[in-house]
């Protein structure tokens, strides 16, 4: 995951997850939770908002690059 969707869920260490093997009961599940669900809205429409953020910087470079190729 990129960092931009995985904000609810816990990042295990390896032992951690080496854990979950055995863990049949599901004590070992772990999420990140928020104070409300205004908090979680944000968090997530932030996350949206950087996705897009991104992409569209990747668009321009790609863009930029493309103009430099047609002018040579």
């Amino acid at each position: 995951m990129n960092g931009l969707t995985d904000h609810l869920f816990a990042m295990p260490s390896f032992l951690e997850g080496v854990a979950r093997v055995l863990d049949f009961g599901g004590e070992f599940d772990e999420y990140n939770f928020a104070e409300t669900p205004e908090e979680t809205d944000a968090n997530a429409i932030y996350s949206d908002f950087c996705a897009v953020g991104e992409d569209m910087w990747a668009a321009i470079h790609q863009f930029e690059q493309e103009l430099e190729r047609g002018a040579r």
